[in-house]
């Protein structure tokens, strides 16, 4: 598990598991919440614990750092 984005900077820990499969996503976490989102195009796959503000706040943090996370799953996952 790789944290691209933190929670001192962002509020949350966005993450991307070494090991995982595609198609390219990342997991958010807060306290106990959760959500999965994919990144082409950024879609919410699944949340557990966040209300509707916080998923659209999460939304617009890939969005705004969309390239990083895709280069980033790209460099963890592409062999």
């Amino acid at each position: 598990m790789v944290t691209i984005l933190n929670r001192r900077r962002h509020g949350f820990d966005v993450v991307i598991y070494t090991n995982d499969h595609g198609p390219a996503h990342v997991h958010v976490f807060r306290g106990r919440n959760k959500l999965k989102a994919e990144l082409q195009p950024v879609r919410i796959v699944y949340s557990r614990g966040f209300n509707s503000r916080e998923r659209r706040c999460i939304r617009a943090l890939l969005e705004e750092h969309h390239t990083l996370l895709l280069r980033e799953w790209t460099r963890l996952h592409v062999k």
